[in-house]
């Protein structure tokens, strides 16, 4: 242990059973313990790791960042049903059967579920003045899948003569949640003449 004088601060090292009063300086004063530097406690750390509570909010604030993220953008990940091609035969008759060509694709990442796909005649490429023509049933369609049908239907019997477009719209009664609700429809490029 260490000892210093009292009169001139000299120091002196003993051992630690020693008692420093059973001893005297050279210049005769009495010696006291020296207590040791105080060891500085260490500096708080500017590191926000080190404060667990710290920790606990950046885990919560970063997991709520995440959940928003997915509720925002979690549609990217579901199916995305199109209608990529119609084609129509040149003439129709009412009172008998057309077959329409098209083909319907999954551009999204997960597969979809099952869904109406509606045919309707239109005089114009718009949703206006419909008549409706028929409803199929299409199954799911795994990411990317595609699926080309020659779609049947009669022609209704009171269908006024004249030329008509072919609209098909895909998930018809919005039954599968898509990436894309705006791109389920489509005409034909060219219209069918209906005697």
């Amino acid at each position: 242990m260490k000892v210093q004088c009292l009169r001139c601060g000299e120091e002196y090292q003993l051992k630690p059973d020693e008692n420093p009063s059973n001893f005297q300086c050279k210049c005769g004063g009495d010696l006291i313990h020296k207590p040791d530097k105080p060891t500085k406690s260490p500096k708080p750390s500017n590191n926000i790791f080190d404060d667990w509570k710290t920790q606990y909010m950046i885990v919560i604030a970063v997991a709520f960042l995440v959940f928003i993220l997915i509720a925002v953008d979690s549609a990217v990940f579901f199916g995305d049903l199109v209608v990529t091609n119609v084609t129509v035969p040149s003439t129709g008759v009412s009172g008998q059967e057309i077959i329409i060509p098209n083909t319907i694709k999954n551009n999204g990442i997960l597969p979809t579920g099952d869904c109406n796909v509606t045919f309707q005649f239109t005089p114009e490429q718009n949703s206006k003045n419909i008549i409706f023509l028929g409803k199929i049933r299409l199954s799911d369609l795994a990411s990317g899948e595609i699926k080309n049908q020659n779609t049947k239907f009669t022609v209704p019997q009171n269908i006024t003569p004249g030329k008509y477009y072919i609209r098909v719209v895909v998930d018809s009664n919005k039954e599968v949640y898509e990436s894309n609700e705006t791109n389920n429809e489509i005409y034909s490029s060219t219209p069918v003449n209906i005697i």
